[in-house]
């Protein structure tokens, strides 16, 4: 086997099995409310450790235009809840913002 393919497999199973895992334990063990409260929160730490260095690095040596579009799609989210329209609004306020001149 090629190098490539023993990659691709070796990714494979690192993704694949700390997914496997949890849902092979979920028929035996039953989570206490404090721990399902934990885990639904996860996604969103996640999502937040994710979204926001990116968010403020989104516009090239701007934080002050990438704060304008996190702020955006902030309110556009809290607002409208669709996920469509966040994006098409942040990037319509930066866009919006670089053409006052600020």
């Amino acid at each position: 086997m090629s190098n490539v393919v023993l990659l691709v497999v070796g990714m494979t199973a690192v993704t694949y099995v700390p997914r496997l895992i949890p849902l092979m334990m979920s028929g035996r063990h039953r989570l206490g409310p404090w721990q399902r409260r934990t885990m639904s929160l996860v996604p969103i730490t996640a999502v937040g450790a994710l979204l926001v260095p990116g968010g403020l690095s989104a516009v090239d040596g701007r934080v002050d235009l990438s704060a304008i579009g996190i702020v955006a799609a902030v309110a556009i989210t809290v607002t409208l809840r669709q996920p469509f329209l966040v994006v098409v609004g942040s990037v319509a306020a930066v866009a919006l913002a670089i053409t006052l001149g600020l």
